[in-house]
């Protein structure tokens, strides 16, 4: 009895182990996917930060980022952190922020912004160029989330579930 008990578990466990759980939707790491290239659709169009609803209007007056290298989402247990890093034309870029530009069709755009330095405008390596930032997406919000597209002024980058 006690060697066909340990006989089934060990071939039981034989098979499950055969599962690819790293290719699974169980997978934390597979959650959204790898980032990749995606076209870019210029709209010319700023948007401001407040409704038009509201006496005060602020305009972005925040470049668009040069190119974006790398965007990644992390799962949180209030919804997702998408991170982004890009290369600025000159070094001296500050205040980067990843613009929320709407929701259609389940695509979550975001555009990549910063502060052009006044003065200096030294190129510099791309390393120096670089520049990150990090956009919180609320378990609200994520629920008709389906990719999440980044813009930049010559690149995009997109990560779909």
């Amino acid at each position: 009895m006690l060697r066909a008990t340990i006989l089934g578990t060990a071939v039981l466990l034989t098979i499950t182990g055969c599962a690819r759980v790293a290719d699974s939707r169980f997978n934390p790491l597979n959650w959204f996917g790898s980032s990749q290239e995606a076209p870019v659709t210029a709209t010319g169009e700023i948007r401001p930060l407040v409704d038009q609803s509201r006496r005060t209007v602020v305009v972005e007056g925040r470049a668009l980022v040069q190119t974006v290298d790398a965007l990644a989402i992390d799962r949180t247990p209030a919804g997702a952190i998408v991170r982004a890093t890009g290369t600025a034309p000159t070094q001296g870029y500050y205040n980067a922020q990843l613009v929320n530009a709407g929701i259609n069709n389940g695509v979550l755009t975001l555009q990549f912004r910063a502060q052009a330095p006044s003065g200096f405008e030294a190129e510099g390596t791309p390393r120096s160029r670089s520049i990150s930032a990090a956009y919180v997406i609320g378990t609200a919000d994520l629920s008709s989330i389906r990719t999440v597209r980044v813009e930049s002024a010559t690149n995009a980058r997109t990560s779909r579930r």
